[in-house]
């Protein structure tokens, strides 16, 4: 199939999670030096070293090359958890050489490599900022009243401004 036909991301969704059970990651989820992430197209390998990670990425990749998929090389970063920032190098692992970077977003949160969640806030304060400019005609029309008005901005700025702050870690 042609990417972008209609069926062409379920069919590809279907074959990923089969190349994924086929990976035998066994145990409770403290003791596993692997853990794999995945919703649609978007993977992330947690590992807790890097052997670990390159043979889960090996055994992967050739899961994967035998029903026709391929690692985009481009499209993968790699990043180490520290408490400290590091200036890694890019990570080799076979054929592939996978760049190195200190924060990327994964299903809309911002992570970074110090486990700070100073950026996520930021970001999160600067798209319901988006958000209220977007919308700021109509929170400045008087057409509408101060009860729906407050209804928008609950459902709207504040939900964007509040997504997934359960999961932030507070230091103050």
């Amino acid at each position: 199939m042609r990417q972008g036909d209609a069926l062409s991301s379920t069919l590809f969704n279907l074959i990923l999670e089969a190349v994924l059970q086929k990976i035998n990651i066994t145990g409770h989820i403290v003791t596993k030096s692997i853990q794999i992430l995945a919703y649609a197209d978007d993977v992330a390998i947690v590992g807790r070293n890097k052997n670990a990670l390159k043979d889960t990425l090996v055994n992967i990749e050739s899961k994967a090359r035998k029903r026709g998929l391929q690692i985009n090389e481009n499209k993968t970063k790699y990043m180490e958890v520290m408490r400290a920032a590091s200036n890694s190098d890019h990570l080799h692992c076979g054929k592939y050489e996978f760049e190195h970077v200190k924060e990327f977003t994964y299903l809309g949160s911002q992570l970074n490599q110090t486990k700070s969640t100073s950026s996520e806030i930021q970001a999160r304060i600067r798209s319901r900022n988006r958000c209220y400019y977007a919308y700021g005609k109509l929170m400045k029309s008087r057409a509408l009243n101060r009860s729906s008005k407050r209804k928008i901005y609950k459902s709207l700025m504040r939900s964007i401004a509040t997504y997934r702050c359960k999961d932030w870690t507070l230091t103050n």
